[in-house]
């Protein structure tokens, strides 16, 4: 790869992108305006657990790869790639304000030429109200002086160095030159490159985002009514899944993170009828409850040890954003619970300190350092009549809620 590109933003997104494009060969300015990230990265310390990336920062860091919060390196750029995404209000509304403020700040260091991308999950219509508050403060027309895409990011958090040159990637320009100019830049990347408009690229990552947060959320609604009829639900997950070409559901989990949480809100307030995407959301919060609720028919939980066993909001990552082990926890600690928390990627207590002499056990995320988890090691640490959530399936033993007594 060639030319000069700026990653404003480098969080789980931008970070492992800019040192991936740094490692093929491209000059890249990351920016951010976190002291301790940029602190970090000059370091030669990553800030967060990204596969493969460590090795990217060693071999391009001062080379290839600058890390500073000056947005004045973007009048060096070729392409600039924007990864501030779009949060929502506390009525879970869009905020644009961030990345208006962002771009407002960023204009004057800006030339003409330039390809303008937004990579983080944004509401619809985001790429275009950016494209005409460029054009209402400068004298800059999209499509003829800059061009301007949303190319969503499409990657599983860890995995960004084996996946972005496999995983096809979508472009949406705001015009026909700003689609042209993208699919160009990211031709470089992977050498699928689906072209479509702006809005329909932001529709494409939400609507995959969603349809994947609902099929989770149908595993959690089933796993409950199986539970109604006094039912396991992984026996019978398995003997729908099994040899059959029209299987495909999913297992139950506790389903988080910052996507999936917020991103249906940017879908459902414009149409009459939410109820599917509402509903969902409804689900996956409700489902620590459940469990609490599962959990204290069979035990008293005020006074009791509770551990929690996995903090992050997805298997072997070490991000906390969103995660449902949290309000567990909260949930936990209204009973009157004394709760402990173990995950093997945060700094929290050692899984034996957690386990110890503990009354309830829940297994909050499927982590591969947990397959190691057995009943006997349970019950060494535990105490015997523990009551064990292990929604995950983890140990194997098709239940969800149960005592390790029995």
């Amino acid at each position: 790869m060639t030319g000069t590109v700026a990653v404003v933003g480098l969080g789980r997104v931008g970070l492992p992108f800019a040192l991936f494009l740094a490692q093929r060969g491209c000059a890249v300015h990351g920016i951010d305006t976190n002291p301790a990230t940029i602190e970090a990265l000059r370091a030669g310390r990553l800030p967060f657990r990204e596969h493969g990336a460590a090795e990217a920062l060693a071999a391009t860091h001062g080379t290839r790869f600058h890390a500073g919060s000056d947005l004045a390196a973007l009048a060096h750029a070729d392409t600039i790639i924007i990864t501030l995404g779009t949060p929502v209000d506390d009525f879970n509304n869009p905020i644009f304000l961030p990345i208006e403020n962002l771009l407002r700040a960023a204009l004057p260091h800006m030339h003409a030429g330039q390809l303008v991308v937004l990579r983080s999950t944004v509401a619809p219509g985001s790429t275009e109200h950016l494209g005409r508050l460029i054009e209402r403060s400068t004298s800059y027309r999209i499509g003829q002086d800059l061009f301007l895409a949303f190319c969503p990011e499409r990657i599983a958090e860890g995995k960004s160095f084996s996946e972005l040159p496999e995983v096809p990637q979508i472009v949406g320009g705001v015009d026909a030159a700003s689609g042209a100019r993208a699919k160009q830049f990211f031709t470089q990347v992977t050498p699928t490159v689906i072209e479509v408009d702006a809005r329909s690229a932001e529709l494409a990552k939400l609507f995959c985002n969603m349809y994947r947060y609902i099929d989770f959320a149908v595993a959690n609604e089933f796993m409950m009514i199986a539970a109604q009829h006094g039912r396991e639900v992984y026996p019978i997950i398995d003997a729908i899944n099994r040899d059959y070409k029209r299987g495909g559901l999913k297992s139950p989990g506790l389903t988080g993170g910052p996507c999936l949480y917020k991103d249906g809100f940017f879908l459902t307030g414009k149409i009459p009828y939410n109820e599917l995407i509402a509903s969902a959301w409804k689900i996956h919060e409700t489902t620590p409850a459940y469990l609490v609720d599962q959990v204290r028919a069979r035990l008293p939980l005020d006074g009791a040890k509770a551990a929690i066993l996995g903090m992050a909001f997805k298997r072997d990552i070490d991000d906390t954003r969103n995660s449902l082990a949290f309000k567990l926890k909260k949930l936990l600690l209204a009973e009157g619970a004394d709760v402990h928390l173990h995950d093997p990627l945060l700094p929290y207590a050692s899984r034996d300190e957690a386990l110890r002499g503990a009354d309830a056990i829940f297994l909050a995320m499927n982590h591969s350092a947990f397959d190691d988890l057995t009943l006997d090691g349970l019950r060494r640490l535990a105490k015997p009549a523990a009551v064990v959530s292990d929604i995950w399936n983890i140990l194997g033993t098709n239940r969800i809620v149960f005592s390790l007594a029995a």
